[in-house]
């Protein structure tokens, strides 16, 4: 298992917060996902055989907002 935080873009209520968890939560590999709405970011655990970071980040333009690995 992996685990990878997430700047979002343009994600600014709780709806938007919302949405993004249950896409991600419903993505095949996935195991837990954290959305910090404060912050701007998204912590997705997940299995590296089954999902990688573009997989993620594609999820989350479906809905309309820009996701990007964080900077450590």
């Amino acid at each position: 298992m992996k685990t990878v935080e997430y700047d979002v873009l343009g994600m600014h209520c709780v709806s938007c917060s919302m949405g993004i968890q249950k896409l991600l939560k419903k993505t095949k590999g996935v195991t837990e996902v954290e959305v910090h709405l404060t912050d701007s970011k998204v912590h997705v655990t997940f299995d590296e055989a089954e999902v990688n970071d573009q997989i993620i980040i594609n999820q989350v333009a479906r809905l309309g907002y820009k996701a990007v690995q964080a900077k450590k």
